[in-house]
Parts: C-alpha cells; structure tokens; sequence
C-alpha cells in the first residue's frame, strides 16, 4: 500500500484482498481497499479512468458511466480516514 500511495493512489479495487494487505492499508492509512461485489477485471482495461463514491459505495467507469457496487468498508474506514495507526 505505501508504494502505491506513494505514486498518488488513494484507493484500490477487487475482489478480494490477501489478509495482509488489507491489514496494511488500514495500518499505514495509505489507501482504501474497497471490495466490489462481482469481478471487474473483465470490465475495465488498463488505463481507464473511474471514479469511487464513497457514500453510495460504487466504482463508475467514466467512459461509459457504468456503476458497479462495492462492498461497505466497515470499521477500517475511520482508521484510514484518520490515518492509519501508525
């Protein structure tokens, strides 16, 4: 999470995350790891822009202003908006 909050990500999307980094982007507070309800990989292609509501919890593709749902972040999401807890 550090080296892609680094180059200025502040969010990631998928499926499902290794427990490890998801435990580290609330840690650091480095990025949100949002998780979408069904699998977008086929959805998207590399470059394209999208843009994350956090209060309806979608990812819009900006091309063609498809939404598509993510999960809530739960309790994480105050540790990461505060910082992380380091």
């Amino acid at each position: 999470p550090v080296a892609i909050g680094a180059c200025g990500g502040c969010a990631v999307v998928a499926q499902s995350y290794a427990r490890i980094f998801f435990r580290n982007c609330s840690a650091t507070g480095e990025l949100y790891p949002w998780e979408s309800v069904e699998r977008l990989v086929e959805k998207f292609e590399t470059g394209e822009e999208a843009v994350i509501d956090f209060e309806k919890r979608t990812v819009r593709k900006v091309s063609t202003g498809e939404e598509f749902q993510l999960n809530d972040l739960g309790d994480v999401q105050p540790v990461i908006d505060a910082g992380g807890i380091f």
